[in-house]
């Protein structure tokens, strides 16, 4: 969604309910408060080791990329395919 002021609606619509989002993206935090919902800030941690893009980058290669993440975030990511969507991705991005 390239509009800011639908775009909360329209993760709302794509979610189950919720009433807190945890977030360190500035634009994120300001558009959920303006809404109404409460906004937690996680504590940053080393980004160059724990870093989305290259644990995503070791998922595309086959790479070890579970001790990168907490268990649980492991496990949710095994659960819904993660691995498998990224490529599918990934893919997708090579038109």
């Amino acid at each position: 969604v390239d509009n800011n002021s639908v775009w909360i609606s329209h993760i709302k619509s794509l979610t189950p309910p919720f009433s807190k989002v945890y977030t360190g993206n500035t634009l994120v935090k300001r558009l959920f408060k303006e809404q109404g919902v409460e906004v937690e800030t996680p504590p940053m941690y080393n980004r160059e080791e724990f870093s989305g893009t290259q644990i995503r980058q070791r998922m595309l290669e086959g790479k070890q990329w579970k001790k990168f993440v907490p268990k649980a975030v492991a496990d949710v990511i095994e659960e819904v395919n993660g691995v498998g969507r990224i490529k599918d991705l990934a893919k997708s991005d090579k038109i």
